[in-house]
């Protein structure tokens, strides 16, 4: 059996991931970060030093050293590493869709953040694996979850407000786990881009829509043109199952 370390589980995408680790046979190890600070050197190395492992899925904020830490020690292990990255590494400034050679220009604090954990690994790993994802959804739990900020925003205003102008780069969070699989058991260094919406282009709307009637919500959504943005992410490399054929659209 084959064992893969995790940071990240006590997230909204980490527990599903690791559900599906463990489908595939895999024992899944868990680095929670409040238990076992990253900051404590000591400790960090102590506990690493324990592991035998095959790989390393680091989904979990945490400071750009800790994600070099991490990419460096696969390195010297020569085992595989996926760092989990975001399509915020893009600002609207300039319309996507992106493909891994896009010049990144985030402008918020966390898509900048990102950027600086992705320079962390490649300067100690050149054979790390970088995914990047857009917003999440799945129907349970809470969290990060677009599903669950739709229920709250409906449940607060009465109404949903959803951009007609938004092509969010988006996925269910069961695809994107299968694709981290996927990603990690070929194991093949690069940078990759995980989207759902690529190729089917629904608007925000249109998926807020998607959702309320594939879950039988009752919400009352209205269209918008709050924000206009095409943040979706191109890949043909590990294709995602596409929304239209997770809706049956």
């Amino acid at each position: 059996m084959k064992t893969v370390l995790m940071t990240g589980l006590t997230g909204t995408l980490g527990p599903i991931v690791a559900a599906q680790f463990r489908l595939r046979g895999w024992e899944v190890i868990e680095w929670n970060h409040h238990h076992v600070s990253p900051e404590d050197e000591e400790r960090s190395e102590s506990f690493w030093q324990s592991l035998h492992i095959d790989a390393v899925c680091h989904m979990a904020m945490g400071s750009e050293e800790w994600a070099g830490w991490l990419a460096q020690r696969c390195a010297w292990r020569k085992i595989p590493y996926l760092f989990v990255s975001t399509a915020m590494v893009f600002d609207s400034e300039q319309d996507g869709p992106y493909g891994i050679f896009q010049d990144r220009n985030a402008k918020d604090a966390y898509g900048q953040y990102k950027i600086r954990c992705e320079e962390a690994i490649w300067k100690v790993n050149p054979n790390a694996m970088i995914a990047r994802i857009g917003w999440q959804f799945h129907d349970g739990g809470e969290g990060n979850n677009m599903l669950a900020h739709l229920e709250q925003q409906n449940n607060e205003h009465g109404v949903i407000r959803a951009s007609v102008g938004w092509f969010p780069a988006t996925s269910h969070m069961e695809d994107t786990a299968f694709a981290f699989l996927q990603l990690i058991e070929r194991n093949d260094a690069g940078l990759y881009h995980l989207d759902s919406n690529a190729n089917d282009r629904w608007s925000f709307f249109e998926l807020a829509c998607a959702l309320n009637n594939h879950f039988k919500k009752g919400w009352r959504i209205i269209p918008s043109e709050d924000y206009h943005h095409d943040q979706r992410l191109k890949d043909e490399r590990i294709a995602l199952p596409p929304l239209s054929a997770r809706f049956n659209a």
